[in-house]
């Protein structure tokens, strides 16, 4: 009894550091400017990148849920990923048309 009391005093005594929020500079994770900062070779670089993160992202779950298949097994997990397959199709595509847009803004 005396051990759980002095817990709980210890732990109401206790305070957490207070939040701190960054007011400026990038934050943590902010891995790129806005695309309005970015130059017509800065925007296509990234899209490169970020399309073919895209499609190996896509590879692997796809390979997953092939896997899941062959063994019977289905899980709202393997719903998800399904509908996720379809979202990073669509994902993919805007990428393509943003990649025509920015070339044609050069000409």
């Amino acid at each position: 009894m005396r051990q759980q009391q002095r817990r709980s005093r210890r732990t109401s005594t206790t305070r957490p550091a207070p939040l701190q929020i960054a007011t400026s500079g990038p934050l943590p994770g902010d891995a790129r400017p806005p695309l309005s900062a970015m130059t017509p070779d800065e925007l296509r670089a990234w899209i490169g990148k970020t399309r073919t993160a895209l499609e190996r992202k896509k590879a692997r779950e796809r390979a997953y849920l092939e896997r899941r298949a062959a063994r019977g097994t289905r899980t709202p997990t393997d719903e998800a990923y399904e509908a996720d397959q379809e979202l990073e199709a669509d994902l993919l595509d805007m990428l393509n048309e943003f990649e025509r847009s920015v070339a044609l803004a050069e000409s």
